[in-house]
């Protein structure tokens, strides 16, 4: 049993490196799960009334009783 020894210094700080290096990275994907989440839904701005016609013909006829007369 003389042959078992701790493991070495840097072995344990190599090993607490790994493990923030690790911790921090899930930190960033939980930071950027959560600001995918809270992102604003730009849907309820929307206005589904809108017409890009509205108004349109009463604008044609205008231009087409003008030039009918000529």
């Amino acid at each position: 049993m003389a042959g078992r020894s701790r493991p070495s210094f840097q072995k344990r700080q190599k090993e607490k490196a790994r493990q923030e290096r690790q911790k921090e990275k899930m930190e960033r994907r939980l930071q950027r799960s959560h600001e995918k989440a809270s992102r604003v839904n730009h849907d309820d701005d929307i206005d589904y009334s809108f017409s890009i016609y509205a108004g349109l013909e009463e604008a044609e006829v205008e231009e087409e009783e003008q030039q009918q007369p000529s």
